[in-house]
């Protein structure tokens, strides 16, 4: 028991110091390099409409904007144009990252193994994208053995992020077109229709608007009334000293029968007698199917509008990435937190080194 005592304080000093050694001496010191980027959305005037509020929804559109160039960021397309620049697979499986870090083909565990997954999951542990919500700004940073490189990388980033959010936005903004197309030719033909139903229903009924017929119907009704009273009152004036059959005073009367008889066809024709439609009846089924025409219309007009802006939108950058800080060369290491890290290893190693004295005292304990 007193050997294995012993031996116990050994093994804990050696993986003490063998830690402590390899973090201040072995383990790779990383240079971190961060820029503090904007996104500038110059089409969310543009877009303010009810119409395109529906088609492109801004909701908190800073942070979408945002998360989207993350996922791209992160994703195995940027890695693809950082590894051609910086060689970044050579980087993760060089002498230049510590054994315990290093990816190779010769080794048994499946996390050290050099294949694009592990080699992604490296790259996305010394990428770092934090997103600032009150400010609407977006922290990139990354890390590297290299302090230059580091920057260098964090600049291709930015710059590569700008390219891309536009062509992000393009498409996005492409197929909002695509579908204001088919909406206007949709909307315009329900125009052409009701139009067309229009047309149709004022040939159908020898009319412009039955409106302006009541109108002009009611203003010849209201002439032809006041000139009946007139009629009336000079051929009641004239019967007092005139003979009934004298050949003024005949004329006289077949005057006001005749515009008796019109004012009665004026009101056969507003009054629907006779079987005919009723001029209100037909106007009020000219304002149903003018208004379905006007309303077709301003929905058709209003896509039109809409189309072009958005055949604006695609063809500019509407987002632009505003850099508010630059990458800047790193004057010292990141990582590793050689303090931190080795305060760690001791708490850990003398917890076990607690855990499996404990037990060899209880073992003893039992056999005696």
């Amino acid at each position: 028991m007193r050997f294995t005592a012993i031996f116990l304080k050994f093994l804990f000093l050696f993986l003490l110091g063998f830690s402590i050694y390899y973090i201040f001496f072995i383990e790779t010191e990383k240079y971190s390099s961060q820029s503090i980027v904007m996104i500038k959305d110059l089409s969310q005037k543009q877009s303010s409409s009810p119409l395109g509020a529906l088609l492109l929804p801004s909701g908190s559109k800073s942070m979408t904007d945002a998360k989207l160039l993350e996922v791209y960021i992160k994703s195995p397309d940027m890695f693809a144009i950082l590894n051609r620049e910086f060689n970044l697979t050579n980087y993760y499986k060089s002498d230049r990252i510590d054994f315990f870090h290093r990816l190779g083909d010769s080794t048994l565990l499946p996390s050290s193994l050099l294949n694009m997954q592990n080699i992604l999951l490296k790259y996305n542990r010394d990428l770092s994208i934090i997103y600032d919500d009150p400010s609407a700004t977006t922290k990139i940073a990354f890390s590297h053995a290299d302090a230059k490189i580091a920057q260098r990388i964090v600049n291709r980033i930015i710059v590569q992020s700008s390219k891309i959010l536009n062509t992000f936005e393009k498409k996005n903004t492409e197929v909002v077109l695509n579908f204001l197309k088919k909406q206007e030719r949709q909307k315009h033909k329900l125009f052409i229709d009701s139009l067309e139903e229009l047309l149709a229903y004022q040939n159908k009924n020898r009319t412009i608007d039955p409106k302006v017929d009541i109108e002009v119907k009611n203003k010849i009704l209201a002439g032809l009334e006041s000139e009946l009273i007139q009629k009336n009152v000079k051929y009641n004036a004239k019967a007092q000293y005139l003979n009934k059959k004298t050949a003024e005073m005949k004329l006289l009367h077949g005057n006001i029968e005749y515009i008796k008889k019109s004012i009665r066809k004026i009101k056969a024709d507003i009054t629907g007698n006779r079987g005919k439609k009723e001029l209100n009846a037909n106007m009020s089924d000219f304002t149903l199917l003018k208004s379905k025409m006007e309303f077709n219309k301003e929905l058709y007009v209003q896509t039109l509008m809409k189309l072009e802006e958005t055949k604006v939108l695609v063809n500019q950058n509407a987002k632009n990435l505003i850099v508010v800080t630059k990458a800047r060369v790193a004057d010292s290491y990141s990582s590793p937190n050689k303090i931190k890290d080795s305060f760690s290893i001791l708490i850990i190693l003398s917890f076990l080194y607690g855990i499996i004295t404990l037990i060899f005292a209880i073992i003893r304990d039992h056999k005696d």
